[in-house]
Formats: structure tokens, sequence, C-alpha cells
């Protein structure tokens, strides 16, 4: 295994020569992928190239999760492309929750043969600030930037009902809320010209975000539905990288669609 430790890439990538370059990102939580089934992460090692990333919140990284640049992605994840000499027909990006937001917006950025989102938003949120406490008098920014610009989003709209479910660690309320009332339709990511496969796996039960009628959205108005899949679980939270259900689905797709 070897460890990246910089602004440009932070990083565990495990080497498997010539095979595809799988690259796991986790959700909000700062730092290197955590809770990931050892089921998965076996497979992921036996038979890809694997490159854990991190996005925010450790090293050199930004501190909150906003405004993270798109380029730190596109860069990081050419450097091992480029190192280990792997097509981009060769790339698989798996997100979980707020990494699976990154790994759908990133299909307008990265040419790869197929992402994996679980438990994923169709739009891209306002990020969320270090201290989280301040986030209802903060300046709101967008999770991502590119060139310095941040991306169409949509605010976070807070109110006394969906305030009260966000103290008993509910927050998909607040999400819906935001839809509704801060509806911004270039927020909605766009997955029309990605020539990939995409697999979409949601939680019938989330408590974070609406995670099921954000990827039935995105089926909706995709015009590659044809490219595809939505699976969704009777599953709770967001550790999709974890549960024995998701996992399985994920090598289960990972093993009819990559040769």
């Amino acid at each position: 295994m070897e460890q990246y430790r910089s602004k440009e890439i932070y990083a565990d990538f495990y080497e498997n020569e010539g095979k595809t370059l799988a690259v796991v990102m986790s959700g909000s939580v700062p730092g290197l992928p955590t809770h990931i089934n050892d089921d998965l992460s076996n497979y992921l090692k036996q038979n890809f190239n694997v490159l854990f990333l991190a996005y925010y919140g450790i090293g050199e990284l930004p501190k909150s999760l906003e405004m993270v640049p798109i380029e730190y992605f596109i860069n990081a994840i050419t450097f091992i492309k480029e190192k280990q000499n792997i097509p981009d027909d060769k790339v698989i990006i798996i997100g979980q929750s707020k990494g699976g937001e990154a790994a759908l917006v990133l299909t307008n950025y990265i040419k790869s043969a197929i992402t994996i989102a679980t438990v994923p938003s169709s739009y891209v949120f306002q990020g969320l600030p270090e201290d989280l406490f301040s986030i209802y008098k903060a300046q709101p920014k967008a999770s991502w930037s590119f060139n310095n610009e941040e991306l169409p989003y949509i605010k976070f709209s807070f109110d006394e009902a969906s305030m009260n479910y966000a103290k008993n660690k509910n927050f998909c309320k607040c999400h819906e809320t935001s839809i509704e009332k801060n509806f911004n339709p270039d927020a909605l990511i766009d997955l029309d010209n990605y020539k990939g496969k995409v697999l979409l796996i949601s939680s019938e039960n989330d408590q974070y975000w609406p995670s099921k009628n954000m990827c039935n959205t995105l089926m909706e108005n995709s015009k590659n539905k044809d490219n595809i899949k939505h699976v969704s679980l009777n599953l709770e939270d967001h550790c999709f990288l974890w549960y024995e259900e998701s996992v399985i689905e994920i090598i289960s797709y990972l093993k009819a669609n990559v040769q």
C-alpha cells in the first residue's frame, strides 16, 4: 500500500498491476473513507487497483466541505491513471452519500467506465462548514467549485419542523424542504453526456436525505436511462459501503460489468 499525503492527493493506494482502477470516496465524514465492509474491501483489493480518496477535512485539504475543487478529483485520479498506465475505460468511481454526489458530478468532468453512487443526491447541495453549528448564520457556499466558481446548488432551508427532525438526527426533512423552497434547476446533476454505466443504490428509509426520490429524479431526467440501474434497499442510515445487502449489490454489479 502506498500513502499519498499532499494537497494534490490525499489517499491510500493499493496496486494491482494491469487491473482496472476503482476510486472509493465516502460521505460527509472528514478524511479517508471509513466503514467499508471487509468483503467489499478485500474484493476490490484482489481485483482492482484501488484508490481510497479523501477530499476534505484532513492534511492540507479544505477544512470544510465547501467549495471543494473539482480539479482536485480530476488531478488526483489522473495522477494515478498516468502512473499506472490505466486508460479511461478502466476507471470506476464509487461514492457513498456526499461522495456519491461527488461521483455523479464527476461524470461531467472525468471519463470513466462505471460510476457507482450509493445513497447519493441528485442535486449539488450547499456545503457544510467546519463548525456545523454555524450553518444557520454562515454565508452559504456550494459544496463544489470549478475554476474557482461555485457549482450551482440548492441552499439549505430551515424551518421548525425540519429542525425538530434534525434534533433526532433525521436530516431528510431539511433536505426535502430545501429542495421545495430553494429549488434550483441548474443544481440538478446532468448524466446525459456520460458514456459509462451508472449504478444507483438508495435507501427506502433514508434519514439523511431522500436518496430514493432523488435517484428516481435522476432516472426520470436522464436521456441515458438504458445505462442507469437503480436499486432501492430496505435499509436505513448511510453506511452503504458497509451493509451486507448493499455490498452484495456492488460486488454483483462489478462482476457483471467489468471485463
